[in-house]
């Protein structure tokens, strides 16, 4: 069983509904307005890690699969992520750090360091060895629970990609919802150090 969770907060759009239309495979749907309830992406899935022991058949091996609903994909995704087993993840997407540069970048191939949230598969048992930081808003905490998950475990590329249209609206410098939020950015170069972290500090201020 695939277990598919969607914390949105806008309503689902024509090219996300058509995509998961079109599956061919079946899921259990579980959902969470998160404007409408007022919490943010982390804590809607950490509340989604308790809702699950409510449904006493789920088993370690059960597939789950966090989704955003700002992406569409093709008919075979829930399918191929269907295939994850203990000990991995599968993820539409890899990300590579260049931590020299504080970049993220989108890879389609070769070892990743990291993921986005915007769609992962795992086992049930591997789901909950891992949880989202607290302190950390949506956009960083989709990294440093990626950057844990592959630390742990093997992430395989799927071959299915995404579309992404998500928008990316400007936000006061210290606003929780401003992805360059300094304060943020600190705790998150804190929590994984290394040589570029005093130089990181320093441009994630000025």
């Amino acid at each position: 069983m695939i277990y598919l969770f969607i914390p949105y907060y806008n309503e689902f759009e024509k090219p996300f509904i058509n995509s998961l239309a079109r599956q061919n495979v079946s899921y259990r749907l579980i959902k969470r307005d998160r404007k409408r309830d007022k919490i943010y992406w982390t804590k809607a899935v950490n509340d989604f890690r308790k809702d699950l022991l409510r449904y006493r058949g789920v088993k370690d091996t059960d597939v789950i699969c966090i989704m955003n609903n700002d992406i569409s994909f093709s008919d075979t995704l829930l399918e191929e992520g269907s295939q994850v087993r203990e000990g991995g993840v599968y993820i539409p997407e890899g990300v590579k750090i260049t931590w020299g540069k504080k970049k993220f970048e989108l890879v389609q191939s070769g070892r990743v360091d990291t993921f986005a949230g915007r769609c992962f598969f795992m086992t049930y048992q591997d789901f909950n060895r891992f949880k989202f930081s607290k302190l950390l808003p949506h956009y960083l905490s989709d990294y440093d629970y990626g950057i844990k998950v592959c630390k742990k475990l093997k992430p395989v590329i799927m071959q299915n990609k995404l579309s992404h249209w998500g928008a990316k609206p400007k936000h006061p410098k210290f606003s929780i919802l401003n992805p360059g939020n300094p304060i943020f950015w600190t705790i998150f170069l804190l929590k994984h150090p290394n040589r570029y972290t005093p130089l990181n500090l320093l441009k994630a201020w000025l």
